[in-house]
């Protein structure tokens, strides 16, 4: 039978005193705290839901909540509430958002934690033997989220959620007093902070940092969120996410059962980002190579779902700060002309990794692993003397790693074991690798070289077993290379331009550069 109690059995002298602003005590009391809400507290048995949002069972004889202080705030009841409803990290909902938007009532500073008391013990215990074990769960949970940012000003805020099988805790500070555009720009932040948070909770789980990205960067330096979720695995694991943000640099690492991700992104050095319209198409362009790497390795899907995210956060509002014109790019040492952009991806430079953790999945032949490991980077360089005088260039790169197992026959089952009736199937070894390399150099104002260079390797081993002995054992290599030079293209008049109408050369030239631009990309692996 599930233990109610009404919100004026929380413990009423707080177990600590709370080191906060006055302003903490003070805050504007929610409209339900007139009327007692109510606390369902669970036991232990009843938090077998898993940590995606669904309803724990009504537990029997379970025990109620202490309070590591006696405020009705809407954090405070929220908590009530996510205790009784959820368990993992889905006692999180909503806890994000509630934490930024205390900022929006002056509120800088809170702490508060709820535990279950232990059965034949009254609820005040925690508070009759002393004031830390009601405060021992900040910093220590199972699962636990982190957010600190830091405005252009030098205040830090940090926010803190930490979460376990017998408690709750959540925790906000902040280092100085914060003007009303910081409590605005933070405030605007809730919803993002949240979808992270639920994101890390789902099953599987999801990189939701779109939202973070779009912070106000003429307002706040930096952000930097961390998360660890413990995971019903046996052996017991965790998955985590870190994540920061600022002026220079964007980077993200995701770890779990099912492998990591890192992606990073320079946003010192924007001299050669594209317009919006560019960087969506270049987005377009590696997405599709990613999909076409993993359908080539056999990679889990979750775990490429989470990198093409991660990849697609980090390289959005790239450049929002310099207030980019629908037809430039953020400012640099010198402007690049039409020619020297189509030339370009037009996205910010990057390196980006994806990893399977990999699986032994024949008992008879351990050496045969299912793994997938995908690696892309991308490097740009404007040098030179003089405007006259410089050079371009951008080197793209990628390589993919995999292995797998596929029934003999298709359509069947593959269901390897120690028998050699299970020891039908082939084993496939990928190993690609694809470049693109950009190039262009000025002399004395003039275009003397203008060079596309791409190649490609692509490999498959595939090993053939019938009842358990190799039958075949064969490799098809495949190699391609292109070298183009585009000096000519590039130049300002075309043969049959003197026929032409100045709208219609502008007109033709435009499509002539789109096309080229489409061309610099990464021959995607098929």
């Amino acid at each position: 039978m599930t233990t109610v109690s009404s919100l004026s059995s929380w413990n009423p002298t707080p177990s600590r005193s709370v080191s906060a602003t006055a302003g903490n005590d003070d805050a504007p009391q929610s409209a339900s705290a007139a009327t007692p809400s109510t606390i369902v507290a669970l036991s232990r048995e009843s938090l077998g839901s898993a940590a995606n949002g669904r309803s724990a069972a009504p537990a029997a004889s379970a025990p109620s909540l202490t309070w590591e202080r006696s405020s009705r705030d809407p954090v405070s009841e929220l908590m009530a509430k996510n205790f009784a409803t959820y368990s993992g990290g889905s006692r999180f909902s909503g806890l994000g958002a509630a934490l930024l938007d205390q900022l929006k009532g002056g509120v800088t500073n809170l702490s508060q934690s709820a535990l279950r008391t232990p059965s034949g013990m009254a609820p005040d215990t925690y508070a009759a033997i002393g004031s830390n074990a009601a405060s021992a769960l900040h910093g220590a949970g199972e699962d636990k989220v982190s957010l600190n940012i830091v405005t252009r000003s030098g205040v830090e805020v940090r926010l803190a959620l930490d979460g376990e099988g017998d408690g709750l805790a959540v925790q906000m500070s902040s280092s100085g007093e914060l003007s009303e555009d910081e409590t605005r720009a933070l405030g605007a932040l809730a919803k993002s902070f949240q979808e992270a948070i639920d994101g890390m909770a789902q099953e599987p789980p999801q990189i939701k940092l779109a939202g973070l990205m779009q912070f106000d960067a003429k307002v706040l330096s930096s952000v930097d969120l961390r998360a660890q979720v413990k995971l019903n695995t046996e052996p017991e694991s965790v998955q985590t996410l870190a994540f920061h943000a600022d002026s220079a640099q964007r980077k993200v690492s995701f770890s779990g059962t099912a492998g990591t991700l890192d992606v990073k992104v320079d946003t010192s050095k924007l001299a050669s980002l594209g317009n919006q319209d560019q960087q969506a198409r270049a987005m377009a362009s590696y997405m599709k190579q990613f999909d076409l790497a993993a359908s080539r390795g056999h990679a889990d899907g979750a775990l490429m779902d989470m990198f093409k995210d991660a990849f697609s956060a980090m390289n959005s509002n790239v450049g929002a700060a310099t207030q980019l014109g629908t037809g430039g790019a953020a400012p640099g040492k010198w402007a690049l002309a039409a020619e020297e952009r189509a030339m370009l991806t037009g996205l910010a430079d990057f390196s980006a990794s994806v990893s399977q953790a990999p699986k032994m999945s024949n008992p008879m032949r351990l050496s045969e692993q299912d793994a997938f490991a995908y690696q892309v980077a991308q490097s740009t360089s404007v040098a030179g003397r003089s405007y006259d005088d410089r050079a371009i260039s951008q080197q793209q790169t990628s390589q993919l790693n995999a292995s797998y197992h596929m029934p003999l026959t298709a359509g069947t089952q593959l269901r390897l074991d120690g028998t050699a009736a299970s020891q039908n199937y082939t084993y496939h070894q990928i190993d690609d690798a694809a470049s693109s390399d950009a190039q262009m150099q000025y002399k004395e104002g003039k275009l003397v070289n203008a060079t596309l260079q791409q190649s490609s390797s692509q490999s498959e081993r595939i090993m053939t077993y019938a009842m358990g002995k190799l039958k075949s054992d064969l490799a098809t290599p495949k190699n391609t290379s292109l070298l183009r030079d585009l000096v000519s293209t590039l130049a300002p008049y075309q043969p049959g331009d003197a026929a032409l109408s100045t709208e219609k050369k502008d007109a033709q030239r435009t499509q002539m550069l789109s096309a080229l631009n489409d061309d610099v990309f990464l021959q995607a692996f098929r």
